[in-house]
Parts: C-alpha cells; sequence; structure tokens
C-alpha cells in the first residue's frame, strides 16, 4: 500500500523566486584631488597600541615612530622590574 504525494509537489512553485536589489547611485569611491576625503590621525599612544597588536615588538615601534622604547613600554604599560644587579642580597643562615 503506497499513498501518493505528487499533490505536494504540484503546489510549490517550480522556480525559486529571484530578489534583486534595486540599483543605486554612487559617486567615485575615489575621493578627487580636490577633495580628499576623510582622514584619521591617530594619537602616538593609538599607534603604539595596533602596531602591537599587529605583533611588532616594542623595538621595532619605536624606531618607526621615531620614539624611545622606553615611550613605547608607558604607552602598552608595561613596567619596568628591578634587576638583579639592584637587588639587595638577603643573608643566609646555616645551621
Amino acid at each position: 500500500m503506497s499513498d501518493s504525494i505528487s499533490g505536494i509537489y504540484s503546489a510549490l512553485p517550480s522556480v525559486a523566486p529571484s530578489y534583486t536589489l534595486p540599483p543605486t547611485h554612487h559617486q567615485a569611491s575615489q575621493p578627487s584631488p580636490e577633495s580628499p576625503g576623510d582622514t584619521v590621525t591617530l594619537s602616538q599612544a593609538a599607534q603604539v597600541s595596533q602596531m602591537s597588536g599587529q605583533g611588532e615588538s616594542a623595538s621595532i615601534i619605536a624606531q618607526s615612530l621615531g620614539i624611545p622604547v622606553a615611550t613605547v613600554d608607558l604607552d602598552l604599560g608595561i613596567v619596568a622590574t628591578q634587576t638583579a644587579s639592584k637587588l639587595t642580597p638577603v643573608p643566609v643562615i646555616y645551621r
């Protein structure tokens, strides 16, 4: 015993509807020489952060921006730690 389901297919449209976007009118995407367009100027700290996010080292960032590595470290929130030569020796007591 088999039921026919061919009636379902006849109710479906034979061609899928196509959707098209209305035409848009854009000006040239390149700014003309008379109109330079919008520009964004990043602060030094933002440039440091962006370059660091791209994987650049502090020394490369400093060289690229013409600033000291210490300034790059400050902008990135890197705090210098004490070096071993500046640590005070701790006396050791042997028993």
